[in-house]
């Protein structure tokens, strides 16, 4: 499978819409509420156009011609601390049938790679619900090691708090 990440642009936002209030994707985001396009367009500019967050479309590369065939999920860098040289890093699971534990896991390195490479980052981390094991065994592929479970750190859509696994990168 080839992919590549594009920045985002107001033209996404549809997309981001559509993803982002999935059931399956906001199951594992910590703010539960749906978005509108109004939203997601306020975010953008105070966000990602400001560069506190880095946002990015995942494209899918047609084998054969090599060609962008279309955008499948989206993965960002976000609360991005500079002085320490650190942040988090997202990404919104999908329902197209491309977003599968290959194209993840390639999304991944190549976020890791911006962040690394690209924005000097020291060590880039993630928090992903207890209960998501293949999330956790999926960031650990990517070179992620678990720091530590936060004990009822966050509720879920059920409004029940759950334990988060925060997983972690550091740069050599």
């Amino acid at each position: 499978m080839r992919i590549i990440l594009r920045p985002i642009t107001e033209n996404d936002t549809a997309n981001i819409v559509k993803w982002r209030n999935s059931d399956k994707v906001r199951g594992h985001c910590m703010t539960k509420a749906p978005i509108t396009e109004e939203s997601h367009l306020k975010f953008f500019n105070e966000y990602v156009l400001t560069g506190k967050y880095k946002q990015f479309i995942v494209e899918r590369i047609e084998e054969e011609t090599g060609l962008v065939s279309y955008p499948i999920a989206t993965v960002y860098l976000k609360d991005i601390d500079n002085e320490n040289k650190r942040c988090e890093l997202c990404i919104f699971t999908s329902n197209d049938v491309e977003w599968n534990e290959e194209g993840q896991s390639i999304a991944i390195k190549l976020l890791l790679e911006k962040a690394f490479g690209e924005y000097g980052m020291h060590k880039v981390f993630s928090y992903v619900y207890d209960k998501h094991s293949d999330e956790v065994e999926l960031l650990k592929s990517a070179g992620f090691t678990v720091e530590t479970v936060l004990k009822e750190e966050a509720l879920n859509v059920e409004g029940v708090y759950e334990d988060l696994v925060r997983l972690c990168v550091i740069m050599k």
